[in-house]
């Protein structure tokens, strides 16, 4: 077993589908918000619709969102899935961070989440960039939304939840639905930054593109019904997973390319993979799917019931290292 930290983990690692035993502070059916994992969990949506006939990737944004009258129509669904809409995100605004501390119970409204990013213009020209927005996904979200006439939380079920039999993945949307989690602790939520169990004041609404809780146990078996084409067409998977390079830092090539709703690592040593974290107050995040390695597919997710200290992602390797 790895080294013991300050954080309690949940993990959960399968070979070609099959889970093995991983001896973890917490139980890989404990259920945590997700947070940006969402995206992944979006994004098999959509694609659901697009091989449904509801939505077509080259479709402008703004003809399913009719109310952000100031989104360009050069915007396309497939832009927005990539990150590639040149769209602004609130995640580095500091109003944003100050709202949450001073009133985490109570979330900004869908209007103030698109005035936050949209005025200010775009970042570059649709397509020619690449630049994280959380707006991007939210608009994904109603996209589902308008055209199936039904709630995320709705579709997410028909289109995952129920197929892949899970128990422990549902959509957050109240502060009643964050007790069925874990007692998560972070800063980011009190005014003198002292660190708390963010359970109860914290509002899943604060994260615009939605956000659904689950396990390490059904998030690595999300990707693996992905990649062995449970959820999706073959033909669908290629385009899904058709990277764009990150832009590099330092003058440093980029190792990271974006597809949509997952990243890959070119430099992994353990070859061809696809992943996605998540964190917010709380809670850190990461599940990663290994198709190639010596034993089959390997997936891994791994959960930090803690906002504070090193990322999910970044003790994954130990985990991997010890059972595979």
């Amino acid at each position: 077993m790895p080294a013991a930290s300050s954080h309690r983990a949940s993990v959960a690692i399968r070979v070609n589908g099959k889970l093995r035993p991983v001896d973890a502070d917490l139980p890989s059916s404990a259920i945590f918000p997700i947070y940006s994992i969402t995206k992944t969990l979006t994004a098999i949506c959509a694609l659901k619709l697009v091989e449904d006939g509801l939505l077509d990737l080259d479709d402008p944004a703004r003809a399913f969102v009719p109310d952000a009258v100031d989104l360009p129509e050069s915007i396309t669904l497939a832009h927005l899935l990539r990150h590639t809409s040149g769209l602004r995100d609130y995640g580095g605004l500091r109003d944003y961070h100050d709202a949450v501390r001073a009133h985490p119970s109570t979330p900004w409204t869908r209007q103030q989440f698109l005035d936050a990013v949209i005025p200010p213009g775009l970042m570059f020209a649709p397509g020619q960039g690449w630049s994280y927005s959380n707006v991007g996904y939210m608009l994904i979200a109603d996209a589902i939304e308008r055209v199936t006439a039904r709630t995320f939380a709705n579709v997410l079920d028909e289109v995952i939840v129920a197929p892949l039999g899970l128990t422990g993945t549902f959509t957050l949307e109240d502060l009643d639905d964050m007790q069925r989690c874990v007692a998560g602790f972070g800063s980011q939520v009190t005014s003198d930054r002292s660190i708390r169990d963010v359970r109860t004041v914290y509002h899943p609404g604060w994260c615009a593109p939605r956000v659904a809780a689950s396990t390490t146990e059904e998030v690595t078996r999300v990707y693996d019904a992905l990649i062995n084409g449970e959820l999706l067409d073959p033909k669908t998977l290629d385009r899904m997973f058709a990277l764009v390079p990150l832009p590099a830092e330092s003058g440093a090539p980029s190792s990271i390319g974006a597809g949509m709703g997952v990243y890959s690592d070119g430099a992994s040593r353990h070859g061809r993979n696809y992943h996605h974290g998540g964190g917010g107050p709380g809670y850190s995040t990461s599940v990663t799917i290994y198709p190639e390695m010596p034993q089959g597919r390997v997936a891994i997710a791994v959960f930090l019931d803690s906002s504070e200290g090193p990322e999910a992602r970044e003790t994954e390797e130990p985990w991997l290292s010890a059972y595979t």
